[in-house]
């Protein structure tokens, strides 16, 4: 990518806001088509376009479900916009309800498909997010006061360019990198993306990693721990990452440090939307987070349309 112009970078953050609310119904329409969340049973829920049109605003003005009720309101009023503004309990309702991620999941997927002719690299991180709530597990264990807050990890597989994020994983526990790796690297291909890079740090360092890279046309890029054998056990990928790191040092450091654009991708998305989560249940956590990053695309579609004018023509 070219040095960047800060006049069209300047353009692009300027006019953010309208580029959310012209893409934004597009976006959920196309990822509603006729679903429904209704089981059969009791009275029929909200549709699911309004739902997923209040909890985008409500995420990205970061803001209370109750206080986010009337900025609703004035962005419907102001853009013209045909949705339904829900109640905020029925909100609630519908952030804990597991049914909502795949819709948050197809999101993603809309809003990262534009860059896909423009994103070659790619890269996997974990972050974390703080929350309100507080676990008194270890408390009531060794019977000492903690202060020390929860938080959710999060992990996101981005682009190197725009830093478009193409899939997200949100869990309270800890554990399952390397799982989430090889998914977040199987959808890219499933998504259309051309990969030349995959990379990510030591964390997501393992044979299976190699092999999934490598088998959607990717080389494999990993922070290398000191006292690694070359031993494939079945997965070449592994000994080829490890021999080219070795006879080109300072290529597979070049390479390697890509990965570098997804730390600035976790700072983008802090510094714009917070990393703060404000729901206190688990299920409403995730998404609520997960709706974070998905606010942040739109971000990045701005930047897309404003410095290299690429507007999306599949939805």
């Amino acid at each position: 990518m070219k040095e960047r112009s800060e006049a069209l970078y300047n353009l692009g953050q300027e006019n953010e806001v309208f580029i959310f609310f012209e893409y934004l119904p597009r976006v959920v329409f196309f990822v509603c088509k006729n679903d429904d969340l209704w089981s059969g049973i009791g009275a029929p829920p909200a549709k699911l376009y309004d739902v997923l049109m209040n909890l985008s605003i409500k995420q990205y003005f970061s803001r209370s479900l109750r206080r986010s009720i009337g900025l609703i309101k004035l962005m419907k009023k102001a853009f013209k916009l045909r949705f339904n503004v829900l109640c905020f309990k029925t909100l609630d309702n519908y952030l804990n309800n597991p049914c909502v991620r795949k819709y948050l999941d197809l999101i993603i997927d809309y809003t990262s498909n534009p860059l896909k002719y423009l994103e070659k690299n790619f890269a996997t991180d974990k972050t974390g997010e703080r929350t309100k709530s507080f676990s008194s597990w270890y408390s009531l264990r060794c019977g000492k006061k903690l202060m020390r807050r929860d938080h959710l990890n999060v992990h996101i597989t981005t682009g190197c360019e725009l830093h478009p994020v193409t899939s997200v994983t949100v869990l309270r526990e800890k554990g399952k990198d390397n799982v989430i790796f090889r998914k977040h690297n199987k959808k890219l291909k499933k998504q259309g993306f051309g990969v030349d890079i995959h990379s990510g740090d030591s964390v997501y360092l393992s044979r299976e990693n190699c092999t999934a890279v490598e088998e959607i046309g990717g080389k494999p890029r990993f922070h290398l721990k000191k006292g690694l054998t070359k031993k494939p056990k079945s997965h070449p990928a592994w000994k080829k990452m490890l021999i080219y790191a070795e006879e080109h040092p300072k290529e597979y450091d070049t390479e390697y440090h890509t990965r570098s654009n997804v730390e600035s991708t976790n700072h983008a998305k802090k510094a714009k939307f917070g990393d703060v989560v404000l729901c206190k249940n688990d299920i409403a956590q995730e998404q609520e987070s997960h709706l974070t990053w998905c606010c942040y695309n739109f971000t990045v579609l701005s930047r897309a349309y404003y410095e290299l004018g690429i507007e999306p023509i599949d939805w």
